[in-house]
């Protein structure tokens, strides 16, 4: 398949496979999973082409942090500044952690993007698999530069473009990492939940990647996890997000908890569909905002 932009032209073989390890259980989707592609076109991730995507995106989508954090601390990022945004990615002795958010359908990236949804489509059972809505990120960093410990509403499929990140990812099914209070936490606003705290000694559960070129990660929602790079080469991750059934599920039952804490004995299935009428009722009275209202149908 040959892809073309007004940036580059390159062939990409648009070749995204999941690999579990021999010991994996369950359907396929349940658990972070190592995936394997050839998505990194030759120059689609140089300076040049990555200055000129930073330019065709909005200022207001673009966000910065302190580079290097501990895992245990809080995660938290700011808006960057075009001339602030260019300084800093322009030095090589900078250490640099960037993100552009909302990049779904940048037209240098959208047919990357659709690819990644298929591979999602074709490999995984609709419940973890099913692409409903979603959004599209690029994480640039270099140097020391972290991303703590933390969890996200959408399940991710992350491909490493170029460099080098190591990447733990935890099992959002392991009640000692997420426990249900994080859940009612993190679903009732709280993107940094006060009961998900980090702890060195879980590191032995990790699935733990030096993620390169033609590697890749894919992690259920509310799977906790963390990054660390070291290289003065430049680290380009490129992540989809998406609603599937499962985050619907989970983003439900943890808000019926919230509301009815004295119920919370029923079962998932129940809250789920108690939930799903509230939200259905408050939609019809024109008060119901999403939370993450940058999960949008993927342009075809």
């Amino acid at each position: 398949m040959v892809y073309e932009s007004r940036y580059v032209t390159c062939q990409v073989i648009f070749m995204i496979q999941f690999q579990p390890s021999s010991s994996y259980r369950g359907d396929l989707g349940k658990e972070p999973t190592i995936v394997v592609h050839d998505c990194h076109g030759e120059g689609l991730f140089s300076n040049k082409n990555l200055i000129r995507l930073l330019n065709s995106v909005s200022p207001e989508k673009i966000k910065t942090k302190i580079p290097s954090q501990k895992w245990q601390e809080v995660f938290n990022t700011r808006k960057i500044s075009p001339p602030e945004l260019v300084e800093l990615f322009d030095s090589d002795d900078n250490d640099c952690w960037i993100v552009l958010h909302e990049i779904e359908n940048t037209p240098m990236l959208r047919r990357l993007f659709l690819e990644m949804a298929a591979a999602l489509t074709s490999s995984l059972p609709p419940t973890y698999g099913q692409v409903k809505l979603c959004t599209g990120s690029l994480f640039i960093s270099r140097g020391a530069a972290t991303t703590p410990f933390h969890m996200d509403y959408g399940s991710n499929l992350l491909l490493q473009l170029r460099g080098n990140k190591r990447f733990l990812a935890f099992s959002p099914n392991d009640p000692e990492l997420v426990s249900k209070q994080s859940l009612r936490e993190f679903f009732g606003g709280d993107a940094n939940p006060p009961s998900l705290k980090y702890d060195p000694a879980f590191d032995t559960k990790a699935l733990i990647l030096n993620l390169e070129p033609g590697l890749g990660l894919y992690m259920p929602s509310t799977s906790p996890h963390c990054t660390e790079t070291r290289d003065h080469d430049l680290s380009v991750t490129i992540s989809l997000s998406f609603v599937c059934p499962l985050a619907d599920r989970i983003r439900r039952s943890a808000l019926f908890d919230r509301k009815l804490p004295r119920l919370r004995f029923l079962p998932d299935g129940l809250k789920y569909g108690v939930a799903t009428c509230y939200e259905m009722l408050r939609q019809t009275r024109g008060d119901y905002h999403p939370r993450h209202e940058s999960f949008k149908p993927l342009v075809s």
